[in-house]
């Protein structure tokens, strides 16, 4: 080898190397970037023992789409743990003691100690306290629902919002990749981008990728609908101002076309769109019809009847009255929000003119409704029937999934039992969600991302080659010098 090319060569390797050290060194910079995908520089021999370095990303698109997926499978059964244990919340205080169920039981047990003394006011007052309490606590319980369903809706129209914005940063991005990839730059930094943009998305709402010519990538909702073929298209969703039971949430549009949760992967969805549609429109009315019935059935149980014979007047609301009376709701039927309204009737309550003796003798609808004409103070049947009432099995609408012909008692005690369960479901398949999202990050990790301890040796690997050149110049340098000596 000439001393011409031996310098040649020595100058292309410290060209290489000085490549190779701006390489590690932005890997070194991009560590903490949970996007950052590291760069690897292979070195290719060129003519005359030249080299030159070739770059690509460690990329792994299989990997990816599985972090995409399992985020998404995450975000939306998060979600939907958050709702159900807020649901749970509204009745778990010490051990569940102020749910309809626990508090149905607390008035069994007072109508049982006031029959035993029926011509006891103080112990008539106290039943009277405890169906207040019952009926404040399905108040609430509506309340604290509607409540949820308002928040998911403003979350849903927050999610929108920020899936429009990533779509549009989206495309900025996913254009200068396809002007770079068209013109041989380098577009590695907007591909790291590009990845990070997809993983936010990817909690939003579940997506599938298509690339095509020159990186050009297409975006699917997993329901199929296109999210962004050369533009974005539209997401759009009308929040509602206000909820109560029985009232719809308006849908999430894609392009026009109308998103629900029944058309995300089942049972709980993807993303978290998909988690937040379920409790507004699945999980929180599901529950509201439960605690419906519960009032229903009160309205119902403790109604008072005319005592003619024959009857000529209504069976009208009597402990337990709501906004439709004097109106009695309809048997085995659902009506939407009456637990929102469901309170005991002033006639029972002392403190503003009632008369707790009532809950005894029947008449706070009028003289025809009392069963206790003479005023016996030891009158006790009709307290007798509404205990046993409470007992008897009695027909639920189907909707309210809690079962039929069963107790008031055993229904109410079923409501919370069916939210527990799917909680508890839930929260299993959150915590297997977790552990795959936590694996899929780590697998992505350990493939793309970047290890300081394999990179700081490939620093010292590059300087040990680097003096090896930088040697060859100066040994090649000397011998020109003496060569050049020689000459003259």
């Amino acid at each position: 080898m000439s001393l011409t090319s031996a310098l040649l060569t020595a100058q292309s390797a410290l060209n290489t190397v000085s490549k190779q050290t701006a390489l590690v060194s932005r890997n070194i910079a991009g560590a903490n970037d949970p996007d950052f995908t590291r760069r690897i520089g292979s070195v290719v021999s060129g003519p005359n023992g030249s080299t030159y370095l070739s770059m690509t990303r460690s990329a792994d698109s299989a990997l990816l789409s599985k972090f995409i997926e399992s985020n998404s499978q995450y975000n939306a059964s998060n979600t939907l743990q958050a709702g159900l244990d807020r649901l749970s919340g509204i009745y778990s205080a010490d051990d569940a003691s102020g749910s309809p169920s626990s508090l149905l039981g607390d008035l069994r047990d007072s109508l049982q100690l006031y029959a035993s003394q029926p011509g006891n006011t103080s112990v008539g007052e106290s039943a009277v306290t405890k169906a207040t309490e019952l009926a404040n606590a399905l108040n609430k319980g509506t309340e604290e629902t509607q409540k949820l369903r308002q928040d998911a809706d403003n979350d849903i129209g927050d999610s929108v919002k920020n899936l429009n914005a990533l779509l549009a940063q989206f495309e900025t991005v996913n254009n200068r990749i396809i002007n770079g990839t068209r013109s041989g730059t380098d577009v590695s930094d907007y591909l790291d981008q590009r990845d990070g943009l997809l993983k936010q998305m990817s909690g939003e709402i579940g997506i599938t990728t298509l690339v095509r010519g020159d990186n050009d990538m297409v975006v699917f909702a997993e329901s199929g609908v296109t999210l962004f073929e050369g533009s974005p298209r539209t997401v759009s969703f009308t929040p509602t101002s206000a909820f109560s039971a029985g009232t719809g949430g308006n849908d999430v549009y894609v392009d026009g076309v109308p998103l629900s949760h029944g058309t995300f992967q089942q049972p709980y969805g993807t993303g978290r769109l998909s988690g937040l549609l379920q409790l507004r429109d699945d999980t929180a009315p599901a529950y509201q019809n439960q605690l419906d019935e519960i009032a229903r059935s009160l309205v119902s149980m403790f109604a008072e009847k005319d005592q003619k014979t024959p009857a000529t007047l209504p069976t009208v609301p009597g402990l337990f009255t709501y906004s439709g009376a004097p109106t009695m709701p309809a048997d085995a039927a659902i009506l939407p929000g009456i637990a929102g309204t469901i309170r005991v009737s002033a006639a029972f309550i002392l403190t503003e003119g009632g008369n707790p003796a009532l809950l005894r003798d029947g008449g706070a609808a009028g003289a025809d409704y009392v069963q206790n004409p003479d005023g016996s103070a030891g009158f006790s049947a009709r307290l007798q029937d509404l205990i046993g009432s409470i007992s008897a099995p009695r027909n639920y609408d189907p909707d309210a999934a809690a079962g039929d012909r069963k107790s008031l008692l055993d229904f109410s005690a079923a409501t919370i039992s069916s939210l527990e369960t799917k909680r508890k479901s839930v929260t299993q398949t959150n915590e297997y969600n977790t552990v795959l999202a936590s694996r899929a990050e780590d697998a992505i990790s350990n493939t793309s991302g970047v290890n300081i301890d394999t990179e700081m040796a490939s620093m010292l690997d590059l300087e040990h080659s680097y003096k090896a050149s930088a040697q060859i110049i100066s040994a090649v340098d000397a011998m020109l010098n003496e060569l050049f000596q020689a000459v003259r």
